[in-house]
């Protein structure tokens, strides 16, 4: 009798995941379908949905044991394959990723999801030619997929295709995660001439995003009659120095009078931005001269270095391990800045490297404090981040740690930023190796050192 209860036990415990699953309760369906996995072990599904479940809650590695398991007991199946797939990618385990994925997507071609998952893949594997073929396969299958549409813009953009690739990118606002701003003034239509019309450019999603686009703001005032910006706090006395803006507002408070607007990610497009057209003056951004804060170089250094090395872990962990950054410091005539914010500023002490870096986090209460210290360096080491875009829109020498998968505005190739004519590019060879874009910096970094110590003589 008790072997009986045991399987009953293991599909009320499936049934109530199902139920807590579908209610967006991760927790308490991770839970109900944790017990039917140990309850029936031999049921695959128990362990598919405990993997999902699982990677949901950010236990990647859990959850790839979990699709394992499945997989063992039922080798054909589809959805374990790609799920599987779907972790293995989160990991960086990019070529077995994509063998489960293609398994997955070629045993049933008309799953739209395990083609989609195989795309996304394709694109973090730099094949993105196939990538974009099978983003558009999707497209003309589903044209109201507003995920599909977006991830083919990023295509056409991993492919410097910024044409089409901008104007894919207005799919944004049929996602979920972006709804679309409302204004009581009609959008600027691509095209549409704005000769006299006040216009107000829109903020939207992250720092980095508004720092990039900033330098089409000059451009717009030019071709308008009067030009409003909105941005966040942090950004707005940045904002407030850029040519042709005759206001900058916060975000949340009362628009000024306008007669239309745009966000300021559509720009691109409004403008018809492409690869030969960038990238335009720069510095286009300049700190207010009140915060100046020239930082003369400590006894015996002959580089002050700025460092950055932690920034948002969504949608894609970015950051570098400071410790791995430890090589660049063995030179003394290097003084190391920390421009470093938020909670990852502590690795500073529970590494033990606050001994080896002087920490300016104290300083900075906006984007206008980063950008003063920032002109009072010799140079920026960051990975990538808000940080990033800022020391390129300032002109200032500033060496990116770029992981493996990266953004589309840094390509996946080159040492060289066609946004940015003063950033460096130093790349990760494989998703595992963070030494090696170190060990290159480290003899570049020399170099930079003996070449100012050679003007000091």
């Amino acid at each position: 009798m008790e072997g009986d209860k045991k399987p009953n036990a293991a599909a009320i415990a499936l049934a109530e995941g199902s139920q807590a699953w579908t209610a967006g309760k991760t927790d308490q369906a991770a839970a109900a379908f944790a017990t039917s996995a140990l309850l029936a072990p031999g049921v695959p599904l128990g362990h598919v949905n405990l993997g999902v479940a699982l990677r949901r809650q950010g236990h990647v590695a859990a959850a790839v044991i979990s699709h394992r398991r499945a997989l063992a007991l039922a080798p054909d199946d589809a959805v374990a394959h790609s799920n599987l797939g779907n972790a293995l990618r989160e990991l960086g385990q990019l070529a077995e990723a994509e063998d489960h994925l293609r398994w997955a997507a070629r045993t049933q071609p008309d799953n739209l999801s395990f083609r989609y998952n195989l795309a996304l893949l394709l694109r973090d594997r730099r094949k993105h030619g196939e990538a974009r073929a099978m983003m558009a396969e999707l497209v003309e299958a589903q044209p109201d997929n507003g995920d599909y549409a977006w991830d083919l813009a990023l295509a056409d953009l991993y492919l410097s295709d910024y044409q089409r690739g901008f104007a894919g990118y207005e799919a944004r606002w049929r996602l979920a995660r972006s709804p679309k701003r409302a204004f009581a003034t009609p959008q600027v239509l691509p095209g549409q001439d704005l000769r006299g019309k006040t216009v107000l450019v829109a903020a939207e999603q992250g720092f980095g995003d508004a720092l990039q686009f900033a330098r089409f703001l000059p451009v717009l005032a030019e071709r308008c009659g009067l030009l409003v910006v909105e941005c966040l706090p942090e950004l707005q006395s940045l904002f407030a120095a850029i040519p042709g803006i005759a206001q900058v507002f916060v975000k949340g408070a009362q628009p000024p009078a306008h007669d239309c607007w745009i966000p300021i990610m559509s720009l691109a497009h409004w403008l018809e931005v492409d690869p030969a057209s960038l990238p335009g003056p720069v510095p286009y951004l300049t700190p207010p001269r009140a915060l100046a804060r020239p930082l003369g170089h400590p006894p015996g250094s002959v580089l002050n270095v700025g460092l950055i090395w932690a920034g948002k872990t969504v949608p894609r962990d970015r950051s570098w391990p400071l410790e791995r950054l430890l090589p660049l410091m063995e030179d003394p005539r290097m003084a190391f800045w920390s421009l470093q914010m938020g909670e990852r500023s502590s690795d500073l002490k529970t590494t033990g490297i606050g001994t080896l870096v002087r920490d300016l986090s104290p300083a900075i209460t906006s984007f206008a404090d980063t950008a003063a210290l920032m002109n009072g360096l010799d140079m920026v080491v960051t990975i990538d981040t808000s940080a990033a875009h800022l020391a390129g829109a300032l002109g200032k020498p500033t060496w990116m740690l770029l992981r493996y998968v990266s953004d589309w505005r840094w390509q996946d190739q080159g040492d060289t930023c066609l946004w940015y004519p003063t950033m460096r590019l130093f790349r990760q060879p494989d998703p595992d190796d963070f030494d090696t874009p170190v060990a290159q910096m480290k003899i570049m970094l020399t170099q930079a050192a003996d070449k100012m110590s050679a003007a000091k003589v």
